[in-house]
């Protein structure tokens, strides 16, 4: 019987059952709330044994870079790397919501706040409204140095940043939130995370250092891009503010023979699509990869109307059915991958702070090739349903521009 590369993947950390110092703390939160719910009571025992696995084995690591595509292995390596911080944890994040998950992750950095830890937390005021002043002022007491980005700029802090010591860093597309582990009404939540150790964690502790002084106000100068061997890491603010765009240009005029993308919302402007439009007509199979429906119910005609134009472009789109795909993802030629946390959409390209980091390692470029391969089992080509718009075009617009 054939098998899902999304659900396999990760999966042997679970099998082991290390004891763990934090496991009885997190099993009795789990089960005081009921995070998990009947429905998904084995996902939950086998995130316990992750849990395990992970605090116990973090330091033993000995790639630089993981390319981390389950809920479990994401969130568990990520607990994991705060629980062994010693000395700074620097978190930014679009989105912390206050759920389960969000007041798990609030409990924790506050013990390390209080244990001497210097625990420094960036959030985007609209994108985390939810939060509650309660909690914010809860983590604030216990030393969390908490900084809100103004509500309704309309450049957004986009970016999901964990940097833990200087030396372990987290970037993706995952949230803190209930849903990038337990998925909602629009089904399971597809999403990666890249856990990087060397130069390039030096190059996000700068940025993180320049997110937070443009959280306090400060005008200071955007930190510069530098390349490692095999790897980037890529922030919005350089290139005059085009960075992003640039190197989706640079993407796809380097595609020789593959380019695939996934993406949550796919609303790239016309200049996009005839971008990719040019690799088609080299030669180049352009594939894109977005979820059946929108978390936003607003942005759905959007999308329908853009998957319409790409596939008169001769774009291979396929819409994965009875799942939601976050992932901010792309894989050029089978040998180099670019992940973080930019959207194929005008807000990501060219008004968001975003970060993306392109890497050749082989072992993340295998970890993403099997990604999309258990996206591929999930997805088809669109219908006309998919593809059919309800709303006049100059109103999408007007919701593209705003949300």
């Amino acid at each position: 019987m054939n098998s899902n590369p999304i659900k396999d993947q990760n999966s042997h950390c679970a099998m082991h059952d290390t004891p763990f110092k934090y496991s009885t703390k997190v099993r009795q939160f789990f089960e005081r709330t009921n995070f998990f719910g009947t429905k998904y009571a084995a996902q939950c025992e086998s995130t316990y044994k992750l849990f395990n696995y992970m605090y116990n084995h973090t330091s033993r690591h000995t790639s630089t870079q993981q390319l981390l595509v389950t809920p479990s292995a994401i969130f568990s390596s990520l607990i994991a790397d705060i629980q062994h911080a010693r000395e700074t944890i620097d978190m930014e994040y679009y989105i912390f919501s206050n759920d389960r998950t969000g007041r798990l992750f609030a409990e924790i950095l506050r013990r390390k706040a209080r244990q001497g830890v210097s625990v420094r937390l960036i959030i985007d005021g609209y994108g985390s409204i939810s939060l509650g002043r309660e909690l914010c002022r809860a983590m604030q007491s216990d030393g969390v140095d908490l900084r809100s980005h103004a509500l309704m700029r309309r450049s957004r802090f986009h970016r999901k940043i964990a940097v833990i010591d200087d030396r372990i860093a987290h970037v993706g597309g995952v949230n803190i939130a209930d849903r990038y582990i337990v998925g909602n009404t629009l089904g399971r939540w597809h999403d990666v995370q890249l856990r990087l150790m060397g130069d390039a964690v030096h190059d996000i502790v700068r940025l993180f250092d320049y997110d937070y002084m443009v959280s306090e106000g400060l005008k200071c100068e955007v930190p510069m891009l530098y390349s490692h061997r095999g790897l980037q890491v890529v922030w919005s603010e350089c290139r005059g503010g085009r960075a992003i765009s640039e190197l989706l240009e640079e993407v796809v005029a380097e595609a020789r023979h593959t380019l695939t993308f996934t993406t949550p919302y796919f609303m790239p402007p016309h200049s996009v699509l005839e971008l990719l439009s040019s690799a088609v007509s080299r030669g180049v199979k352009v594939r894109v990869i977005v979820p059946e429906r929108c978390n936003v119910w607003m942005l759905d005609d959007v999308i329908r109307r853009r998957i319409a134009q790409a596939a008169a472009y001769g774009i291979d789109m396929r819409i994965c059915r009875d799942a939601f795909v976050h992932a901010k993802l792309a894989i050029v030629d089978g040998r180099r991958v670019v992940v973080g946390s930019a959207n194929l959409d005008s807000r990501s390209l060219y008004h968001n702070r975003e970060i993306m980091v392109v890497t050749e390692y082989k072992a993340v470029v295998a970890s993403a090739k099997l990604f999309v391969e258990g996206l591929m089992q999930l997805s088809s080509p669109p219908t006309a349903s998919d593809m059919r718009s309800y709303i006049p075009a100059f109103v999408t617009r007007i919701f593209e521009g705003v949300l």
